[in-house]
């Protein structure tokens, strides 16, 4: 029988191409929209890992108490004592993130690339990395422990997207050697699976000696993440209690060190989603806001069609038809348009998901097509629930007609009481709506304006950032300073280039060291840590970034042959260097005296540290980002070898600068590679790109849910003229004025408008909270945010109302009066 109504909805459909277009199109937009963002949902919290037992794995990172940072890295050696003291975990492994240097030579004669030195991201890893992952080469072998102790050759294994691209594919890649620029070749020996590049893009893995002299390895020097498999059978729970013990143990026997320090385990599902779960989950519930209106929409057009049809159901219902059979009928109805629609809306998905990925790395990260049994699942899940909302008011409202009534009346088309009532309740519901949604868009938006509106602290818009990738070679240190300092000079000298320094840890970089400090004849209160955020910066840095000097002086050439490395020799010697200081740190610690000459040293009761003697203090910088306050900040001089980044003070085109930097690298070292080449507005503006993705997404919904809004309000309006078409003649032909009619047809509909608007602003206050932490510089009930998108609604309502009250303004009394 349903059958049977399927078909009879199919011939509707078919006989009404225009409505049922409409209707299939905002199912379309509301399903589309719903299945896209549920399919990011999905990859990020639901979607199976390409990992055997995915949900066993952890990452691992150490929890620095002193330093309030939570996802800290963890040293060597104490990477070593929790995987021999843990009972939880199955195994642990480890991971550096690096950078390979492939030499021009190797990359054209065997790889076929382009000339010239190439960076490859890579990681160096434990020998037991991918059995810990429970991922196996595709050819080839994975590390085995004596690949850590080799000396004279190295082994890699890499992505299955390198073997295609650098390769061509070829089974005989195993055994051939990339020609990286340090002369030893890196030998081939495994090849991993198609997608596997853990972690975050890596295409090449390099097992790392276990024992490699120098600080690196040393307790207080945390370099490398680490993730482990629980054994079968552990919760989360005991395994963080059993790190919180072996914390508490490593604490006691290394006060120096592990004082403080905490182990934090973090599921791998959670560590993948963390950058884009609260934003998602935000999305999500808006998106399904778009659906509500997009089915309301729907209802309204099928109420509106219900009504033209209450004749043909009131001869049904005297001929013997139930109320049960009438209403199956308007839900195979709404069941077939619904279904088009979601098949169409996953096509919408499909293009909307591929868009975004491009403007988000974060996303795009989560890999894959979206589509899958999950997301299918829901799709149908979702058209079944738009179907249900869809026909269940047209058909309460038909199954309750009255007979006598309406078989008697001449015209049709003539809603009954009770379904004007419904239609009203329903723009009101979409006006709420769309007022809430636009509201979270709008304070979005007022975010990312504040945040933009920060003095950076720095001129970012005339300075150029780049970086210099060093690979091994056997020159000595003075050697390769040498170079540094050639280069600087070099790219000095180019047309155009005003100014050239050089950083470290100071240039927004990914991780903010903070170091416990004294002031010298200050003593510091129990339990209380002084903690500076430090870095390196050469003499002309602060000039060439635009931060203001406010007292003292700058570094000198002087200054910067005076390196903190060599901290015990200038203890020993009883020197001084320079430091310079932020504007944040000499007000909290020097608020009423000049902090010129004063002293600070480092608190590591590891590593002696000289006394520091104060030159300089400068402006604020937002080093760790536009929407957190400056932190305490100190500058060390130094010459620039191996510096983070080199900055340049330049005018004119970029591409040009780039191309004379790159032939002043190449006339120094040949196998030096410049990379990371970029604007500093526009890594500042990188910084912020998960809330500009979040903001500008939310903000394509809302306007989305806006044009759903004017349409629905247009159709409600429109039908409402159209069913008072010999009202209005009557009027007019006793004498009321065009004027008159208009203002009549654009009160009515404002009058709900403003309903709608009231419930959504009481709406707004009490949702929009929970996107306050969301939020800069403005509250979640935001006044001019609230006033604003309200005087926009009311515009967009009285356009849609604008057009139906015009046509009813030009009725004309006499066809109004004939008309049946």
């Amino acid at each position: 029988m349903f059958w049977r109504d399927l078909q009879l909805a199919w011939r509707s459909a078919l006989r009404n191409p225009g409505y049922s277009f409409l209707i299939v199109a905002v199912l379309a937009i509301g399903i589309g929209a719903n299945t896209a963002v549920f399919g990011l949902a999905n990859a990020a919290f639901f979607r199976a890992l390409p990992y055997p037992h995915a949900e066993r794995l952890a990452f691992l990172w150490q929890n620095n108490k002193r330093t309030g940072e939570s996802e800290g890295a963890v040293s060597y050696p104490n990477y070593a004592d929790w995987r021999a003291q843990s009972r939880s975990f199955e195994d642990m492994a480890f991971i550096m993130f690096a950078s390979e240097i492939l030499n021009g030579s190797g990359t054209a004669a065997m790889l076929g690339g382009p000339n010239g030195s190439e960076r490859i991201p890579s990681a160096l890893v434990s020998t037991n990395f991918f059995s810990v992952l429970g991922v196996n080469p595709v050819l080839g072998r994975t590390f085995i422990s004596d690949d850590s102790q080799r000396v004279h050759t190295n082994v890699v294994i890499i992505s299955f997207a390198f073997w295609k691209s650098r390769f061509a594919g070829n089974p005989h890649a195993i055994g051939q050697h990339l020609d990286s620029s340090d002369n030893q070749g890196d030998i081939v020996v495994g090849i991993m699976p198609p997608g596997f590049s853990f972690p975050l893009g890596t295409q090449i893995w390099v097992p790392r000696q276990q024992i490699i002299p120098g600080k690196f390895d040393m307790r207080q020097y945390p370099n490398m993440g680490v993730v482990g498999r629980l054994n079968a059978g552990v919760t989360w729970a005991q395994a963080q209690s059993e790190m919180d013990t072996i914390a508490a143990r490593l604490a006691a026997q290394y006060p120096k060190d592990d004082a403080g320090i905490g182990i934090r385990v973090v599921p791998l599902r959670e560590q993948l989603s963390q950058r884009v779960s609260q934003g998602l989950l935000v999305l999500w519930a808006a998106i399904f806001g778009v659906l509500l209106i997009a089915c309301v929409n729907a209802a309204n057009l099928m109420m509106a069609r219900a009504a033209s049809r209450q004749k043909e159901i009131a001869v049904r219902f005297s001929l013997g038809a139930t109320r049960s059979r009438v209403v199956c009928q308007f839900l195979a109805e709404s069941l077939l348009l619904a279904a088009i629609g979601a098949a169409a809306g996953l096509f919408l998905a499909y293009w909307t998901v591929a868009l975004v990925s491009k403007f988000n790395p974060d996303i795009a990260r989560l890999g894959g097509s979206i589509l899958d049994a999950h997301v299918l699942l829901y799709t149908v899940a979702v058209a079944a629930f738009t179907a249900l909302i869809c026909a269940i008011l047209p058909a309460f409202s038909a199954s309750r007609l009255d007979l006598n009534r309406v078989l008697k009346e001449t015209s049709s088309g003539s809603a009954s009481p009770g379904a004007q009532l419904i239609r009203k309740i329903l723009i009101v519901a979409e006006v709420a709506l769309a007022f809430i949604l636009l509201a979270g868009s709008g304070l979005l938006m007022r975010s990312l304006w504040q945040i933009f509106s920060v003095n950076p602290g720095f001129d970012a818009e005339n300075v150029y950032s780049f970086r210099l990738y060093w690979p091994p070679t056997k020159g000595t240190a003075a050697d390769a300073n040498t170079r540094f300092i050639e280069i600087m000079n070099r790219v000095r000298a180019l047309p155009g280039v005003s100014a050239v320094g050089s950083a470290t840890d100071v240039l927004f970089p990914d991780e903010m060291f903070k170091t416990p400090f004294l002031i010298e004849g200050r003593a510091t209160a129990t339990g209380q840590t002084l903690l500076v955020i430090n870095g390196d910066a050469s003499t002309d840095f602060f000039r060439t970034m635009g931060i203001p000097l406010l007292r003292g002086r700058v570094f000198t050439d002087a200054d910067a042959a005076q390196s903190t490395e060599q901290a015990a020799i200038q203890v020993a010697r009883n020197e001084h260097p320079a430091a310079i200081i932020n504007e944040t740190m000499a007000r909290r610690y020097w608020p009423n005296d000049d902090p010129i000459g004063k002293q600070f040293k480092f608190n590591d009761p590891n590593f002696p540290s000289p006394w520091f003697t104060i030159v300089g203090v400068v402006g604020d910088v937002h080093q760790e980002g536009l929407e957190k306050s400056p932190g305490i900040m100190a500058y060390f001089a130094d010459s620039g070898y191996f510096n983070d980044d080199i900055v340049v003070r330049a005018s004119g085109d970029s591409k040009t600068l780039l191309v004379g930097i790159k032939d002043q690298v190449n006339s120094v070292d040949k196998n030096l590679l410049v990379d990371d080449f970029a604007r500093v507005s526009s890594i500042l503006s990188a910084h912020e790109s998960q809330r500009k993705f979040n903001a500008w997404l939310l903000g394509a919904f809302a306007f989305i849910a806006l044009l759903l809004a004017a349409v629905g309000i247009y159709g409600s309006i429109s039908y409402w003229v159209k069913q008072r078409t010999q009202e209005i003649g009557i009027r007019m032909a006793l004498g009321a004025q065009p004027r008159r009619i208009f203002a009549l047809v654009i009160g009515r509909g404002m009058i709900v408008i403003f309903v709608g608007l009231a419930l959504g602003i009481a709406g707004a206050l009490a949702l929009t909270r929970l996107i306050s932490t969301m939020l800069f510089g403005v509250r979640p009930e935001d006044p001019l945010t609230y006033t604003a998108v309200a005087l926009l609604l009311a515009a967009v309502a009285l356009a849609a109302c604008y057009f139906p009250a015009l046509r009813a303004t030009e009725v004309d009394p006499l066809t109004a009066l004939r008309h049946e």
